[in-house]
């Protein structure tokens, strides 16, 4: 993926902007991108689809690297603005295989019916950047042989030790020998984990992809505790999405997870749906089950299952907090990719615990 320009992509969405207001908005870019964490993603994400937000949550980490040189931006007025920096602030991300930014960002874009600032390219290169590291398949260590470090050449020190063989020739040459030596084996060491990680990290994934086959075999929810031919066909696609997402722990998951959701949804896939629909295909007691008390407003799926759960009239205030989603239809296959991705999403940020 090519390096990213934060000037050059700025002026393409804001190309009369004079030089001076460009530099005040490359200096607070810097600042921005050294400390954001997941998250401050979340919240980049509202910012960069038009979403509702508190403009106290910006505080410090976005509102004061964006006023110190331009006194006078302020989050809670300037949304166009925010929404520009924070889309490009992700496209960084992106563009440095931050898999994690990128699957927030689908989340966030509600199967890519929501739009940014600029027209799509931050959905097109999350989703490309997603896809990539899905497909990545293949038991590979870094390198097929690890061995120590050649020797240094203490000849030198050996001599002049042999030669006088007093305290400080000894001294030297023992000191560069255990150096050597030690070298060698960091070395090694670091060379063995970084194969061993590689190694874990394939293996994972490939047990997760295992796990998601026999959960389709099985036709059983593993977090309803239910066959999954039992439930009404609206929701199916949601709670499977929810199902397979529980069970990633390697970000962003196996790409076989979306022909496996496939094949659950079966006929229904090209079928419109709509999220409410298919809680309402709920029990409560079911709803309770697949809810995260955590799930951010960014995310539709999560959010409409987190305030069903709370009981009461959840339809209204979800057409409240998530304004938009309510009238967006997918199909069976969006809607339960959108799920899947909103639940190992919320596990890398931390809130699905």
């Amino acid at each position: 993926m090519a390096e990213f320009n934060f000037i050059e992509a700025y002026k393409g969405l804001q190309p009369t902007a004079e030089r001076g207001l460009i530099e005040a908005r490359d200096k607070a870019f810097t600042e921005i991108v050294g400390k954001v964490n997941m998250p401050q993603v979340v919240d980049l994400c509202r910012l960069a689809f038009h979403l509702p937000y508190r403009a106290e949550n910006y505080d410090g980490w976005f509102q004061q690297p964006m006023n110190g040189p331009d006194p006078q931006f302020f989050v809670a007025h300037d949304a166009a603005e925010a929404g520009r920096i924070a889309t490009l602030i992700l496209r960084h991300f992106v563009s440095r295989n931050s898999s994690n930014v990128a699957l927030a960002v689908l989340a966030a874009s509600y199967a890519g019916k929501r739009q940014a600032f600029d027209h799509g390219e931050l959905s097109t290169t999350s989703r490309d950047l997603v896809t990539a590291s899905s497909r990545k398949g293949g038991m590979t260590a870094p390198s097929a042989e690890i061995a120590l470090k050649e020797a240094g050449d203490l000849a030198k020190q050996n001599a002049e030790m042999t030669a006088t063989f007093d305290a400080a020739k000894v001294g030297a040459f023992v000191g560069a020998s255990v150096n050597d030596l030690r070298g060698g084996s960091e070395a090694a060491v670091k060379a063995l984990n970084a194969a061993y990680q590689a190694l874990r990290k394939d293996n994972l994934r490939l047990a997760e992809e295992t796990n998601m086959l026999w959960w389709h075999v099985g036709d059983w929810s593993n977090i309803l505790d239910v066959p999954r031919s039992s439930l009404p066909k609206k929701s199916v696609g949601l709670v499977s999405g929810i199902d397979l997402g529980a069970m990633v722990t390697v970000s962003p998951g196996p790409y076989g997870a979306y022909g496996i959701l496939k094949q659950a949804i079966g006929a229904d896939g090209d079928k419109p749906a709509s999220l409410t629909d298919a809680v309402d295909g709920l029990t409560p007691e079911q709803i309770g089950r697949l809810a995260l008390p955590k799930a951010p407003d960014a995310y539709p799926v999560l959010t409409a299952l987190r305030l069903a759960a709370a009981g009461g009239d959840w339809k209204t205030q979800f057409a409240a907090v998530v304004r938009d989603a309510g009238d967006i239809k997918l199909t069976g296959l969006e809607l339960a990719t959108q799920a899947y991705r909103e639940r190992v999403s919320i596990s890398d940020i931390g809130w699905a615990g």
